[in-house]
């Protein structure tokens, strides 16, 4: 990977972390060392988060990006969630659909996944932990 190309992942994974901090109020920050595995993003509770910035993003690079999202998050025991971005375009959130209807839910893979603004995925994953901190179902 070329420099411009890691400046670029950089850029993108201090910007995803600021917005996701500015709506929902968790210290989120870009992972500094990261290794292979490594979710690109701490203060996320109960998520592993992948994030991409790419010029021209296809659905197979989506199909890539996600099964390391969930690879990644498999082996770290939480839920995955992708950030990504086009050039001149807005950020986008992927996420499993079992969030929305049972967290325990097995199903995986891409073709069992929500695509939505960042901002919907926020709110989600915000009433999915302070769902667990009094114990209550999110739904």
């Amino acid at each position: 990977m070329g420099s411009k190309s890691r400046s670029k992942g950089k850029s993108g994974e201090r910007e995803i972390a600021s917005i996701v901090r500015d709506l929902t109020g968790w210290d989120v920050r870009r992972r500094v060392r990261q290794h292979e595995g490594d979710s690109d993003l701490d203060g996320v509770p109960g998520w592993s988060v992948e994030v991409k910035r790419h010029a021209s993003a296809g659905r197979a690079d989506l199909c890539q990006w996600w099964r390391q999202a969930e690879a990644q998050a498999r082996a770290a025991g939480l839920l995955p969630v992708l950030f990504y971005r086009r050039d001149r375009d807005e950020w986008r959130a992927v996420w499993p659909v079992s969030t929305m209807l049972s967290p325990s839910a097995a199903w995986s893979g891409y073709e069992w996944t929500v695509e939505g603004s960042i901002e919907a995925w926020a709110a989600l994953a915000a009433n999915l932990v302070a769902s667990q901190e009094s114990e209550r179902p999110p739904w």
